[in-house]
């Protein structure tokens, strides 16, 4: 009798793919062979005959269920009905909609649809959002199939409004009363939900006050009312080119909780007195009121460091600490794109950091550090991260000898380590090196973050925080695939007009079939094996011409340049 093989089956491109067990090594299957199974459905499957054991070949012989009910799709006329072509990249096919059914509906040609595909292949729309040529449609398109929410319900709206536009005298009855002292906020010149604010002053006897003061968003978002519902389930705000898709309504993300200057906000206040070793010797952390004085950009702190002095004093202070027991400080070049009010990019830069940005870092992480080690022995969030598998780190060791100093090592290090994750239980921080951390820093744009100043202002119940944490890693996890997608996306729309251009980039990952080259503004395109005339490796300086941008597939194809 055959074996039957349960998994998941990871569709290409191409239409070939995967079923993974979970177990190495996953189960080739051809495009012949997939028998109607769409990415990321569970199925059954059966090895071929003289499959071997380190390479198997399969064939799906049943559906169990689909993966991702709900497609985004766009529907195209031909004759007198017409078919969908799916939003997502994996799932390459055109599915037929019948000619009565596109009447019915009033599909015309470019109609952005949502639909399903039933185990049987039978095609339902379930609700037309637009067309294919509505301003931003391309990245809508691309959060819908994402799955997650971005509009907020009537009634998390109706709570939000009744929220008031100012703190109140009651609202600060009881809280510590910091309004007059020097607070002032550092972000980013387009930032509009500012979580931190930040104080600094130079004891007598030389340690450093610091105080990191945090939106008290916990004061306004009840659990267990809408607005806390609504914001467990999206766990995350969403920074795309052209939107954002905010955790909580902007009455509250722009407004009542956000740090804005020349008002009075709730917060939570953690002052630490910090030695010049970068030691925390004491500390205390209690619901305040603020009104910070200054809204400041990181480029106004860089440009005025002199007048920060004793901030980035105490910042260089905390780095050397943190380099020194162990904490890892990559390089890694972020690309950003620039749109215009169409959401077309006009252009793509490198994310620039500065001194500013690193000294909100240091002093984010202290923060994080001294909430996390107050609050270990109780139920509580932490933010963790595991140390690396032995055979990575075997390969990268290997690398390593090979390529000495190489600006490719920064995403080649950052590949051989485990993504971070939220848990109920201390596991400790390799990346920083860190024995205990959590994310206290951001509640307004992290759910995980709200549950930590819940866990410190009333307690957190045991029962059930292991799966929340799952939640919010997952929610985390698809935020950063979408940001990840959209941004690929308006590159390729940036190169698309640029066929047979010449640049030059370097080589940032080497692969079967062939190289992937990045250009110094992140751009990343691959040149094919059947282009190659010779052997590179990680961190070559390659000129390379474009030969293709697929923007449904979101790929770029260079070639090797000799001009």
């Amino acid at each position: 009798m055959t074996d039957i093989i349960t998994g998941t089956f990871l569709s290409t491109a191409k239409a070939y793919g995967f079923v993974s067990t979970g177990t190495p090594p996953d189960i080739f299957i051809s495009e012949d062979f997939t028998n109607g199974a769409l990415h990321l459905d569970t199925v059954e499957c059966v090895l071929k005959r003289g499959s071997s054991s380190t390479r198997p070949e399969g064939e799906i012989v049943k559906l169990i269920s689909r993966g991702i009910p709900s497609l985004a799709g766009t529907f195209c006329v031909e004759k007198k009905g017409g078919y969908i072509t799916a939003s997502e990249p994996k799932i390459p096919y055109a599915f037929d909609v019948a000619p009565i059914a596109a009447k019915k509906l009033g599909l015309v040609d470019g109609h952005r649809v949502m639909f399903n595909v039933s185990l049987k292949g039978k095609v339902q729309i379930t609700e037309i959002f637009g067309h294919k040529n509505d301003v931003g449609m391309d990245v809508l398109s691309m959060v819908r199939q994402s799955g997650v929410p971005y509009e907020f319900p009537q009634n998390v709206i109706a709570e939000a409004n009744a929220l008031p536009d100012e703190v109140t005298n009651v609202d600060s009855e009881g809280r510590v009363d910091y309004r007059d002292w020097h607070i002032i906020t550092i972000d980013g010149a387009d930032t509009k939900d500012i979580d931190d604010a930040i104080s600094l002053n130079k004891l007598p006897n030389g340690n450093f006050e610091l105080g990191v003061h945090i939106a008290d968003v916990s004061h306004y978002v009840r659990p267990g009312s809408a607005l806390d519902i609504e914001a467990r389930k999206r766990g995350t705000s969403i920074y795309l080119a052209d939107r954002v898709i905010p955790m909580l309504p902007h009455k509250l993300s722009n407004g009542i909780c956000s740090l804005n200057p020349n008002v009075d906000r709730l917060a939570l206040s953690c002052v630490m007195e910090v030695n010049s070793q970068g030691d925390v010797v004491k500390h205390k952390l209690a619901p305040s009121v603020i009104h910070s004085k200054k809204r400041c950009t990181y480029d106004e702190i860089a440009q005025k460091a002199d007048e920060f002095t004793d901030m980035f004093t105490l910042a260089e202070i905390l780095r050397k600490k943190r380099i020194s027991r162990g904490a890892l400080e990559l390089n890694v070049k972020e690309g950003k794109a620039i749109v215009d009010e169409k959401g077309f990019p006009i252009d793509i830069q490198v994310r620039e950091t500065n001194a500013a940005t690193s000294l909100i870092e240091e002093f984010m992480i202290v923060c994080n550090e001294t909430i996390a080690e107050r609050s270990k022995n109780k139920p509580f969030v932490f933010r963790t991260h595991e140390e690396p598998d032995p055979d990575k780190i075997e390969q990268l060791q290997n690398y390593l000898a090979r390529l000495s100093d190489n600006p490719a090592l920064n995403t080649l290090i950052l590949r051989s380590l485990k993504q971070a994750k939220y848990t109920a239980e201390n596991i400790g921080h390799y990346g920083l090196a860190s024995e205990c951390y959590c994310h206290f820093t951001s509640p307004i744009r992290r759910y995980p973050d709200l549950l930590v100043h819940r866990s410190v202002k009333d307690g957190l119940k045991k029962r059930g925080l292991a799966e929340l944490c799952l939640h919010c890693s997952w929610t985390e996890r698809n935020a950063e695939t979408l940001e990840r997608d959209v941004l690929q996306l308006k590159k390729v729309q940036f190169m698309a007009d640029k066929i047979g251009h010449v640049f030059e980039g370097i080589v940032s990952s080497v692969v079967d079939w062939g190289i992937f080259v990045q250009l110094p503004n992140t751009v990343e395109g691959l040149v094919p094996a059947e282009f190659l005339t010779k052997e590179y490796k990680l961190g070559d300086d390659v000129r390379v011409m474009l030969a293709k941008a697929d923007v449904e597939e979101r790929r770029l194809t260079f070639k090797i340049s000799n001009s």
